[in-house]
Formats: C-alpha cells, structure tokens, sequence
C-alpha cells in the first residue's frame, strides 16, 4: 500500500472516528444531526485522559462544540459541524504572550499541539496521523491559507495573538 494511500485512509479513519456512525438511510429528523448519513458529532475527549482538567461537550442544531481544559493552562474549544463533509475546528487558548510569535512559531506550535493530543490516549492516536501530515506539508503552509493536504482534504490554521495570550486557529476540513 502507498504512502498517499495510507494517508487517505488515515485520514477517512479519523473523521470516521469523530463522526458517529448511523444507518445510511435519510430519514426525516428535527434531532441535531438526525439527517446526516454519520449522525451527530461526538466528543472526542473525556475528563477521564490524562492531562485534562476540565471537559464539556455540547450538541447543537448545526454544530457539537467541546470545550476542554488541559494540564498547564492551554484550552481547547472544538466546533464539530457539517453533515457529509465534516468540519472540525480547534480553537486552542495559549496563556502566554503571543506579540512576538513569527509564522513558523504558530505552524510549529499546531505540530505540537496535535502531537499532545495525540499521545494522551490511544484513542486519540488519530491526531498523530495529522501531526505528520501537517509535518509533511510544513514549507508550504502558510498562516490564513487553506492548504490541501490530501485530495478533498483541507487544513487551515489562522492566530490571534495578544500580549498576555493566543489563539491558534486549525481547521481540517473537506471539500
């Protein structure tokens, strides 16, 4: 099998994982989600990992949003929406001075952050896949650009950033 391939797989894996898995059929539904073909969004995280201090999750008409506290002071607000196209975006709090932060400090930073998550659990192994695939495209990204990772498989990361904090912005998207 080939490297692409694997990746594309790995990547089909991850959203499979994210996404709940329903009934292929469409029926008619006013629950959140109730008309996807993969069902509503579920969380991802649990208070129970290792280095997470706090954790909520909401489901929404449109959107699921997660809402997680780590070890440390850095937070994460996960927006899940979208139906045969997942969307995923991390919204990750940096307590720290961001001002004199270049470009590369934010995309190495995004390289960390998925490299943490993925090895808190082994269910969260998933961000691993993407770390390297980020890694893999690292020269090309660029901070506010959307990037194809692989054929229909997007990344965009965006930074807010602030004398007493951050906001680094990744969204892995489909198209």
């Amino acid at each position: 099998m080939t490297v692409s391939r694997l990746k594309n797989l790995s990547f089909l894996l991850f959203f499979s994982l994210m996404m709940a898995c329903g009934d292929t059929t469409k029926p008619i539904s006013n629950k959140p989600f109730g008309n996807c073909q993969f069902g509503a969004p579920k969380a991802i995280f649990n208070p129970q990992i290792p280095k997470v201090e706090a954790h909520t999750f909401q489901l929404n008409t449109q959107s699921a949003v997660e809402k997680v506290q780590f070890d440390g002071g850095i937070a994460l607000e996960l927006i899940q929406s979208g139906c045969e196209k997942p969307k995923q975006e991390f919204q990750f709090t940096i307590p720290t001075s961001t001002s004199s932060f270049k470009d590369g400090d934010w995309l190495m930073m995004g390289l960390d952050l998925f490299a943490f998550m993925g090895n808190l659990a082994p269910e969260l192994q998933p961000f691993l896949l993407w770390q390297g695939a980020l890694k893999d495209k690292i020269g090309q990204l660029k901070i506010g650009l959307p990037h194809q990772l692989e054929p229909g498989f997007f990344v965009k990361m965006d930074k807010v950033a602030a004398a007493d904090s951050g906001l680094l912005i990744m969204t892995l998207y489909q198209e």
